[in-house]
């Protein structure tokens, strides 16, 4: 570095080589005087500088705390105010030295926002008078001892601005000044940048902390602590957010497990009813072969069926039969072109032939009007208020014989009908006459059962077991082929155990005291009077399930693999789960159901003058009306339908 001259003024004279030793002594002793001078008053100027240096150090401190922009030039200015001649502009230039480092921005601990920058930099301000005083009196020191002996000043420093606008020199070793920075502050190499994370944290005050300063520690640990909570908080509701997604995902899961299984369901029921119409195209095609070969006239040709030569609409009233002048308490039948039988209580049981519509005769043997009847294939049974139970075998009846008397045809129906009406209105006695033009066919009774004693109202058989149940309160099971009881079941103590008995019990009620029963090898359903439907064990004759629900009594039930279907007198039909014991559906009607029989796709309800039918598929209802009073029983085989009700009449409909 270059040093600065001192002005001629203040430089002393070198002694000539070739001067006496005297005057050499004088000199010095001069030189010496002068020097004590020039000391006291390097002195005086350093003591004057060290107080304005002390003052300058409370100012910057003062500032460096109040947070001041630009401290630097505030410091200049201060200076300037100086009474300082010879020392001032050295004063000066130290100090704006002392600032470019402090406040430079490649200090290692940048001033602003960091306190402990700013401990330091108060730290550095305290010592500055002590360090400069030092500084400086060995620099005067040095001074005069170099005037005292050469008679000139050693070379005062550069300011930092010269300093700074001077060439540098290239070095002779190989790293450079900015190298080894580089090396020494390796934090201020990468591009003078922090991470992001570093420089959030620095702005929201989470810097380091001086360890001897407690409360700006418990500061950042505060901002740290509110800083946690809130992430915290967030990470808190991004679950929820997280946990309402995967909720309603599982409640969609289940919405399309739940449609899934009721489509399965619906799959099914299709499927069965597929087989069940294959099967009835297979066994009609038979029928008509059969038919078709048997029924020939005396001239070789094959009879006309009336009511096969058309294609009819479904719930289209094929045939009318008359000739009951009484209720039609129940009816059966075996094939849409088979046997049908009808009882009523003008206490007579006829036999039609569904081919020809004629009616074979009637059945003798019943005191009282049957109540309930069964008929599979030939085998028919009827249960009675004379408390019998009859089996008969229809097998030999000839349909061809032109002896037998036959259904009038639609408009002498009409007039057929008049005419019983005006008899019974005129004379008592038409019901008993009107048997005797009927052929009475005896020969078709095989056996009687005896053992109740009530009313028989139901009944169901199925191989050569036969249950029946009766007003005496008792269920019984018969071995048809010996015709003995082998079961009794009593519901009064079944009611008992199960707790059903209901107050229209005790009502002075007529209906029948068991409305229906079904059974499957071990396993019979029954409904009673006190609107309950059990399930029993026919191999320890108890009741092991009860299904409540009905608020009037059961009048007619049917069961498949899956369901119960019951109906009563309050008027509704229940359609009841085996496999969890609940009701599915219940279907409510204006007038007490009176009897029902279903299939996989329909359910056929005999309820006031007309028929519903209940398509279990699109859950919708059809009617068939024609009667004129209520329909108390209804049946169904394949595409037939028959009906037969309090008008007297039975009706025959294409199903």
């Amino acid at each position: 570095m270059m040093a600065t001259t001192v002005p001629a003024s203040t430089r002393t004279k070198q002694p000539e080589k070739g001067q006496p030793r005297n005057q050499q002594q004088n000199l010095v002793e001069a030189t010496s005087s002068r020097a004590a001078m020039v000391q006291s008053a390097a002195n005086a100027a350093l003591t004057h500088t060290v107080s304005g240096i002390s003052a300058t150090g409370r100012s910057i401190s003062s500032m460096v705390s109040s947070g001041l922009q630009s401290p630097k030039h505030r410091i200049v200015e201060m200076l300037h105010a100086f009474d300082v001649t010879d020392l001032a502009s050295s004063a000066r230039h130290t100090l704006s030295t002392t600032s470019s480092i402090v406040f430079s921005p490649l200090t290692v601990q940048a001033v602003k926002g960091d306190l402990t920058g700013i401990a330091s930099l108060t730290g550095l301000t305290g010592m500055a008078p002590h360090l400069m005083a030092s500084h400086y009196l060995k620099r005067a020191t040095a001074n005069a001892q170099a005037l005292a002996l050469t008679g000139a000043i050693q070379a005062t420093p550069m300011p930092a601005d010269q300093l700074l606008a001077e060439d540098i020199p290239e070095p002779a070793a190989r790293v450079s000044l900015f190298q080894g920075f580089k090396a020494s502050y390796p934090g201020h190499a990468k591009n003078g940048r922090r991470s992001k994370n570093h420089q959030r944290r620095r702005k929201q005050g989470y810097g380091e902390t001086d360890a001897d300063d407690p409360q700006a520690a418990f500061s950042s640990l505060l901002n740290e602590r509110e800083r946690t909570i809130k992430e915290q908080v967030k990470l808190q509701t991004q679950k929820t957010v997280i946990q309402c997604e995967l909720d309603q995902i599982a409640a969609s899961i289940e919405t399309l497990q739940g449609k899934q299984k009721n489509l399965g369901f619906q799959l099914a029921k299709l499927s069965e009813r597929e087989d069940d119409l294959a099967d009835t195209l297979g066994e009609i095609n038979d029928k008509l072969a059969g038919i078709s070969e048997g029924n020939k006239n005396s001239n070789g040709q094959q009879m006309q069926l009336e009511y096969r030569n058309e294609t009819r609409d479904s719930g289209t009233c094929m045939q009318t039969f008359y000739g009951h002048d009484g209720i039609v308490t129940c009816l059966d039948l075996n094939g849409p072109y088979g046997t049908m039988v009808t009882a009523s209580r003008d206490r007579t049981t006829r036999v039609w032939d569904l081919t020809t519509f004629k009616c074979l005769g009637q059945l003798p043997g019943h005191e009282d009007y049957v109540e309930c009847m069964q008929l599979e294939d030939t085998t028919l049974v009827t249960g009675s208020r004379d408390n019998t139970i009859r089996m008969w075998n229809l097998a030999d009846l000839h349909h061809s014989q032109d002896s037998r008397s036959s259904s009038p045809s639609p408009s002498e129906s009409s007039r057929h009908s008049n005419d019983i009406t005006a008899r019974m209105n005129d004379d008592d006695d038409y019901s008993r006459s009107s048997t005797d033009t009927l052929n009475v066919l005896d020969s078709c009774w095989t056996s009687t059962l005896n053992g109740h004693t009530g009313s028989v109202t139901c009944l169901y058989f199925e191989d050569s077991k036969l249950l029946s149940g009766s007003n005496d309160k008792t269920i019984k099971e018969w071995d048809m082929t010996t015709g003995q009881c082998v079961l009794t079941m009593d519901l009064l103590w079944a009611m008992s155990t199960s707790n059903t008995w209901s107050d229209w019990m005790n009502d002075g009620n007529d209906e029948s005291y068991v409305g229906g029963l079904q059974f499957w090898q071990y396993a019979l359903c029954s409904g009673t009077i006190d609107g309950a439907i059990r399930m029993w064990d026919l191999r320890t004759g108890q009741s092991h399930r009860t299904l409540a629900g009905h608020t009037g009594p059961v009048t007619t039930l049917q069961f498949d693999s899956f369901h119960v279907v019951s109906g009563g007198v309050d008027k509704s039909i229940r359609i009841w789960d085996l496999r969890t014991g609940g009701i599915q559906e219940i279907l409510q009607y204006e007038d007490p159901v009176r009897s029902l029989q279903f299939d996989s796709s329909k359910i056929i309800v005999g309820s006031g003058d007309s028929l519903k039918i209940y398509d279990r598929n699109s859950q919708q209802h059809s009617y068939y009306t024609g009667h004129t009073n209520t329909v108390e029983s209804v049946r169904f085989s394949d595409s037939v339908l028959a009906s037969g009700g309090q008008d007297s009449t039975v009706r025959l409909w294409q199903r």
